[in-house]
């Protein structure tokens, strides 16, 4: 199978962008972003999202336990870029304030199955609390490119 070629076909299937992120005791946001995202099931609140092996962020977030996903708006595009070629930052950072100031919506979620899966680990967690946010537009990834609804 030609790889790249394949890539190019599943980037034309449009999503949302996340950023799966984790706080420690140094003050310190963990996050990676994320566009594998899904809700699986609403009773109970399932959710599911993977990590890619070969990716640098592997180590920190393979025994992910309790965590927060932030489902991103369109003035989050910094905010994606940075999770995706970075993966921490002080709490009270630019970033890390723009994360919690201007997302859509925000899920606590607990990690209840790994599954590995070619080669990404596949998790599914419990989503134990949520908030939702004010009415932005969401942050679109499509054909390799941010893309932003009219």
């Amino acid at each position: 199978m030609n790889i790249s070629r394949y890539k190019k076909v599943l980037s034309k299937y449009a999503t949302g962008i996340t950023v799966v992120a984790k706080k420690d005791k140094k003050n310190l946001v963990t996050g990676i972003t994320v566009n594998s995202f899904v809700s699986i099931s609403l009773k109970p609140a399932y959710i599911s999202w993977s990590l890619d092996k070969t990716a640098s962020s592997y180590k920190k977030f393979k025994n992910l336990k309790f965590f927060n996903i932030y489902i991103l708006s369109t003035k989050q595009i910094e905010v994606s870029n940075y999770f995706s070629s970075k993966n921490e930052v002080q709490k009270n950072s630019v970033i890390a304030k723009n994360l919690l100031k201007y997302n859509l919506a925000e899920l606590n979620c607990k990690t209840i199955k790994k599954i590995n899966i070619g080669d990404h680990l596949f998790f599914v967690a419990k989503v134990l609390k949520f908030k939702l946010k004010k009415e932005e537009k969401p942050l679109i990834y499509f054909a390799s490119k941010y893309k932003k609804l009219s």
